[in-house]
């Protein structure tokens, strides 16, 4: 039956942190008791009064189709937080709620992407970017910034990427996989390459602007470039800040003409988004954050650990320090050189001898572009955040001590 199946879908891969993830279940599964570093998913619940807002909705029968695009009071809700949090002035048009930020960044890139056109990516990027991307007939165009400057993107490479095709730059940050940030001075450096070039949309994935420390200040893309902001799209959700990834509710917003776009996209495909989940979302985004405070002080105290067991470890580097989100880019290019071993030839090798050997899971760093390094997940519990940068490191010291 494979002869059915199109090019396009044919090309594609499962994501590679479900992969890994499946591995390990499988793993644990079986009694090996691996440590999962792999998947990017918060370890604590859903806070309770977003619970409860479900619970109420399906007790007063909120279970119909709603509006494609959202029900009002969500749509308040986001424009409403857009103004308090990010001093962005929306209207309700200007929003839709997607099926989780994914559903609004493929729509998006499907919406505004013709055959060809082309759409400037930071290496490393977030590992489902390059598959939307060609999903929608785009050409993905890769800048690596180096990693001694912790693969922060400059103006001057972002420039000489930007060719007549080029439609789209897509930014995020605080960034998956890194967790680096752009200060908004930064933001607006690259700004003012873009202001030059007005056939280039920005697309900013914003999914972990709440998850941020080491007195990092989060700026939207929109705000730090206002001259900008009638061609950038702000993508988000409720899926990290607020522990709903299950709950699938994200959003973009921007642009009436694409906006308007993405909803008709929407209705010819899944329509609403689940009724209970975004009356859940409402009270995410009008409710209380005492749990988040707390979650993003636990994330800190996470990537802290982490960063300083594995900076200890002969052959690995941490060329960015984190600062939002809740990841632990790791470089293991020195431990290649050094070693000259089969196992750490490519980042996938590496991983499957940290799973195999270790028992630990981490993401490996082709999926993110970037062969020479691997990722962890912090969003564990301490102790298997621990025990996982312990059983990596004793990994390593076994690979060293063969040489």
């Amino acid at each position: 039956m494979t002869d059915f199946v199109s090019r396009k879908a044919a090309r594609l891969k499962q994501s590679e942190t479900f992969a890994i993830k499946t591995r390990a279940a499988e793993l644990n599964a079986a009694g090996q008791n691996v440590v999962d570093l792999s998947i990017g998913e918060p370890d604590i619940d859903t806070p309770e009064h977003i619970k409860q807002a479900a619970v109420e909705a399906l007790r007063n029968g909120k279970t119909k189709y709603t509006a494609t695009a959202g029900i009002p009071d969500l749509l308040k809700a986001i424009v409403d937080k857009y103004w308090r949090e990010n001093g962005l002035k929306f209207e309700t048009k200007q929003i839709i709620v997607t099926n989780g930020g994914k559903q609004a960044l493929y729509s998006c890139l499907d919406c505004v992407l013709n055959p060809g056109d082309e759409v400037i990516l930071q290496v490393p990027y977030w590992v489902s970017y390059v598959p939307m991307i060609e999903m929608a007939g785009g050409v993905p165009v890769f800048v690596r910034p180096p990693a001694q400057r912790a693969f922060k993107l400059s103006p001057q490479e972002l420039e000489a990427a930007i060719t007549p095709r080029t439609k789209m730059f897509i930014f995020n940050s605080p960034s998956n996989p890194v967790g680096l940030g752009y200060s908004e001075a930064e933001i607006k450096a690259l700004g003012a390459v873009l202001e030059k070039y007005p056939h280039v949309l920005i697309l900013s994935d914003e999914i972990y602007e709440k998850i941020v420390f080491r007195d990092f200040k989060f700026v939207s893309f929109a705000k730090a470039c206002p001259k900008l902001a009638d061609r950038t799209i702000t993508a988000a959700g409720c899926s990290k800040s607020f522990a709903m990834t299950g709950w699938r509710v994200g959003w973009a917003a921007g642009p009436l003409a694409i906006i308007d776009a993405m909803v008709k996209h929407q209705s010819q495909t899944t329509s609403n988004i689940n009724s209970v989940a975004q009356y859940a979302a409402v009270a995410a985004l009008n409710g209380p954050m005492d749990s988040l405070t707390a979650a993003v002080k636990s994330y800190a105290r996470r990537v802290g650990r982490a960063v300083e067991i594995l900076s200890a470890v002969p052959g690995l580097r941490i060329n960015s320090q984190p600062i939002g989100a809740f990841y632990v880019y790791v470089t293991f290019a020195e431990l290649r050189d050094r070693c000259k071993n089969p196992l750490v030839l490519k980042s996938s090798s590496f991983a499957r001898y940290l799973l195999d050997e270790g028992k630990v899971a981490c993401v490996p760093g082709e999926a993110f572009g970037d062969d020479d390094a691997i990722r962890l997940s912090v969003a564990a519990p301490d102790v298997a955040v621990e025990s996982g940068c312990d059983r990596i490191a004793a990994c390593v010291g076994r690979l060293l001590k063969s040489v």
